[in-house]
């Protein structure tokens, strides 16, 4: 047997061996390289359980990007890890293995049809979220399962670009936990697949995320999140939800149907009245007849100059935590007072002539800043500024009933306050209805009309439909106006905070009157309820459900309570970066350490942390030996001992084989080495009878052999 061993090693290591090999002519011929592992290619290769458990961890991370993916390629990697889930083994056939390379094939079409590309953010998520279940579908080895277990774990932190809230916080342990626990699956020996319960590798798996924590909340405090837009990266081409610096009749109508958090407030002493509350977003001057757009870049402006009266009566100070920001802009009360003050802040902010706060460096993830406002419903204008696109009013053949009844209003009130009365209370007198539904204006060619549809056929409208026609009607009668985007109200949180969500979006209007810009609100005539209540009380009974507050299956109390959690985890979790990290060290009186005691600072955290997490692995494995068998307890105290003297003992020996290696290194101990086998193996394998041998004995000559030291000297003085 040897000799035929020793020829077909020596046959493979030619080059005939190695061709055939190569091109599998051969099936018993094996690579040099894997000669001495022969034995151990079947032991290595992971079980079905452990193929499963690791599918179970990619369709979590698919389950958490669901949302961020293509509703086509969701729907198919889906159905690629329900397949998966039906195959055993993986598929040898040629023909099977062309279909699953065609159908790889196919998943990249998918995507660039679904994305337009291959290479960017949210196509390279596209690609992960199918290349993970079909990779595993073809896997055969633990290296395999090792890029399967990578693919879906790349998979899942890929979803934090789009979700950092609490409910990502609380499932990351759940996830963490399944990927360590697929890794101890298909990593481990057959053997100890076989003798290892699932439940046990969960455990185990648990214990480790477990002991992990301390040292990864130390990081979290000495290694803020990095400022650069890594996390806040976005693709600027692909809309999400939130304002943008455009606008067309119908979409502030579909933002306001999500129930998401745009941004919390909190007031510090008074607070204004839920009429007052206008949070001011993009601007948007240009009009093309279709779309509403922000234009050029505006000009720096000034703010507004007040009084110590004035700031005493009108002021409002806020504190606001925006966990994403759509666009550059700052969503701030009317109108700013001076610049905001907080991290990542101060240094990027930017006051233009339309008294937007804009940032000139995107924040990454969440920003919280504090801000002075005063609350009045005008502005004085900045003198000599152009306004060249408050005039535009688009192609002169596009909306002519428009254009006439603006040059109507114009020669019946010259005066442009009382020409702005008129059409308020035009709204007001017609028969114009506020719904969250309205006839698509711009459809069938309608776009050049759609604003004359609106006000003399369908009369039906959203706020944008009524900030836009305003605006035209009063530039086309010769006022400078623009549409101002942004929010309007809030909810009010049991705790004192305000949230605003993306249903509180909205559209008014600002004109420029005797030199001040004057705030104009006409949806404020047409469903007065949308500025002093609320959206849901100024909708059709039949409207209301669709921005419902609360759903069937949630209580009052535990929105309360998870609204609650999730803002201060959002503020002070998320929004933790370099600038808190600097507060929160001064708070500690540590602010002006020099970077040596920083460092050593950091050296004795992180110390401690391991000291921590060592003693915690120490209890847990003093436990697991506590639970042991007395004899067994005594055979790991001397294997260990028989270790460190410099002999070696594999997991796999046998307590007599082992002990006859020490017999044969330590001859003088072969007496009590060769009784703590027979009483060990007595102990352990013998039929049970009323005198089983007790763990005394073999603790008596356990403690007859010299310690480990002494063994390594008896052991070296026997090789002299």
């Amino acid at each position: 047997m040897y000799a035929s061993s020793a020829a077909r090693d020596a046959r493979a290591l030619t080059l005939r061996g190695r061709l055939a090999i190569f091109f599998g002519f051969e099936a018993n011929a094996q690579r040099p390289r894997d000669i001495e592992s022969a034995s151990l290619v079947n032991d290595r290769n992971p079980d079905l359980r452990a193929r499963r458990f690791l599918l179970l961890a990619v369709f979590l991370s698919q389950l958490a990007n669901a949302t961020s993916v293509n509703t086509m390629v969701a729907a198919v990697g889906i159905a690629i890890t329900v397949t998966a889930f039906f195959i055993r083994e993986a598929p040898r056939p040629f023909i099977w293995r062309a279909a699953l390379l065609l159908f790889t094939f196919g998943a990249g079409v998918l995507v660039v049809l679904s994305y337009g590309k291959l290479i960017g953010r949210d196509a390279g998520i596209a690609l992960l979220y199918l290349f993970g279940p079909l990779k595993l579908i073809e896997a055969r080895s633990s290296r395999d399962y090792m890029w399967v277990w990578g693919l879906g774990l790349v998979l899942y932190v890929a979803s934090f670009f789009e979700n950092l809230g609490l409910g990502a916080a609380v499932t990351l342990p759940l996830v963490i936990v399944a990927y360590v626990a697929a890794l101890r699956l298909f990593d481990a020996r057959a053997s100890e697949r076989d003798g290892a319960r699932l439940s046990t590798h969960v455990k185990q798996a648990a214990v480790h995320t477990l002991m992990g924590i301390p040292l990864a909340a130390i990081l979290f405090v000495l290694f803020p999140r990095a400022t650069a837009p890594l996390w806040g990266m976005r693709e600027p081409s692909v809309g999400r939800t939130g304002l943008s610096e455009e606008m067309q009749p119908g979409e502030i109508a579909e933002l306001i149907k999500s129930r998401e958090t745009a941004f919390r407030v909190e007031f510090a002493g008074r607070k204004p009245p839920n009429s007052a509350l206008y949070w001011r977003g993009p601007v948007l001057r240009s009009f093309d007849g279709v779309r509403w757009t922000s234009g050029d870049a505006a000009a720096r402006g000034e703010f507004v100059a007040f009084s110590p009266e004035e700031f005493e009566r009108e002021s409002v100070e806020y504190t606001v935590t925006v966990e994403r920001l759509d666009t550059r802009w700052l969503p701030v009360l009317e109108v700013p007072a001076a610049f905001p003050t907080g991290p990542a802040i101060e240094n990027t902010a930017f006051l233009t002539d339309a008294q937007q706060i804009g940032l000139r460096r995107a924040p990454n993830g969440a920003t919280a800043y504090r801000v002075k406002s005063l609350i009045r419903p005008n502005y004085q204008g900045i003198s000599g500024q152009s306004l060249f696109f408050e005039m535009r009013t688009g192609p002169a053949a596009f909306n002519p009933r428009a254009r006439a009844f603006a040059a109507d209003l114009k020669a019946q009130f010259p005066d442009p306050k009382e020409r702005v009365r008129a059409l308020l209370s035009h709204f007001d007198r017609e028969q114009f209805f506020y719904t969250l539904n309205p006839p698509r204006y711009s459809a069938d060619g309608g776009g050049p009309t759609s604003i004359d549809r609106f006000l003399f056929d369908g009369k039906r409208g959203f706020c944008e439909h009524y900030a836009g026609a305003t605006v035209f009607l009063l530039r086309a009668s010769g006022i400078p106006a623009r549409v101002v985007t942004g929010y309007q109200g809030g909810e009010w949180h049991p705790a004192g905070h305000m949230i605003v969500r993306q249903s509180d979006a909205h559209a008014w209007t600002e004109a420029l009157i005797d030199g001040q810009w004057i705030r104009i609100d006409p949806t404020g005539a047409v469903a007065p309820n949308r500025v002093e209540i609320g959206l849901s009380d100024a909708l059709p009974e039949t409207e209301r459900l669709l921005v419902n507050t609360r759903r069937w299956y949630e209580s009052a109390q535990f929105v309360a309570l998870w609204e609650q959690a999730n803002f201060s985890y959002t503020k002070w979790v998320i929004g933790f970066d370099r600038d808190r990290q600097r507060e929160l060290m001064r708070d500690l009186g540590l602010g002006e350490m020099n970077p040596v005691a920083a460092i050593g600072w950091m050296l004795i955290a992180v110390s401690l942390s391991g000291a921590l997490v060592a003693f915690g692995w120490w209890i847990a494995k003093r436990r697991r030996e506590k639970a042991l068998d007395p004899h067994v307890q005594l055979w790991h105290v001397l294997r260990k001992r028989l270790i460190k003297a410099g002999l070696t003992v594999e997991p796999h020996q046998t307590v007599s084989d082992a002990l006859e290696r020490a017999t044969a290194r330590w001859p003088e101990h072969a007496t009590a080495f060769r009784d703590f086998a027979r009483q060990y193996n007595l102990a352990r394998f013998a039929p049970r009878a009323a005198t089983d041998p007790p763990p005394d004995r073999l603790k008596r000559i356990l403690n007859s052999l010299p310690i480990a030291s002494s063994l390594r000297r008896q052991a070296v003085s026997t090789n002299r």
